[in-house]
């Protein structure tokens, strides 16, 4: 790839190599408590259940390209944010959309951008792995692998840059979640 990356288990589902941005590692995620929040600038808040994103049944063949030094093409299911945006009403001067995760890291991508992106529930047929960000990670086609933020919990409308993003690469891992800590 034109990124010097090496091409790595591509529709192996789960096998293909892992990483976390820095150091995250946070403790498995229970499926059964666990929520997707989407706030920030919508008229009305919305919670999403895993159950609900998995039925979106959307589908997204996507290649990441990791700063690790790898690339591996998968096909994705979830649920595509634009879905999900269409079930809330978003503010008129809303421009970015900002991924966070269990662990305080976090990436945003410009409105119309995240609206193609993927919230990946599986690979393939199968539910994502915890190291690969289980129960939901963003799949963002032409972004490098540290901008597909894992173990999402939260998705905020924005009406300007996240400015707090850079800052979260190099805090997130000191955070009681990022460091696999109950909270």
């Amino acid at each position: 790839r034109f990124t010097g990356s090496r091409e790595s288990d591509s529709y192996a589902g789960n096998v293909f190599p892992t990483s976390s941005w820095v150091a995250d590692a946070p403790l498995p995620l229970n499926v059964g408590t666990w929520q997707l929040t989407l706030d920030g600038a919508v008229s009305k808040p919305r919670i999403f259940s895993y159950d609900e994103l998995v039925a979106g049944g959307d589908e997204l063949e996507a290649t990441l390209d990791c700063t690790g030094g790898f690339y591996s093409t998968q096909r994705w299911r979830g649920m595509r944010i634009g879905h999900l945006l269409d079930r809330v009403t978003v503010s008129a001067n809303a421009r970015y959309v900002s991924f966070i995760s269990v662990t305080s890291y976090r990436w945003s991508l410009p409105l119309e951008e995240a609206r193609t992106a993927l919230l990946a529930t599986h690979i393939d047929e199968e539910p994502l792995s915890h190291e690969h960000g289980f129960p939901l990670r963003l799949v963002a086609p032409n972004r490098r692998g540290f901008e597909w933020v894992k173990w999402i919990t939260r998705i905020e409308v924005q009406t300007a840059p996240d400015e707090g993003q850079v800052l979260s690469i190099f805090s997130s891992s000191f955070t009681d979640a990022g460091r696999g800590q109950k909270t």
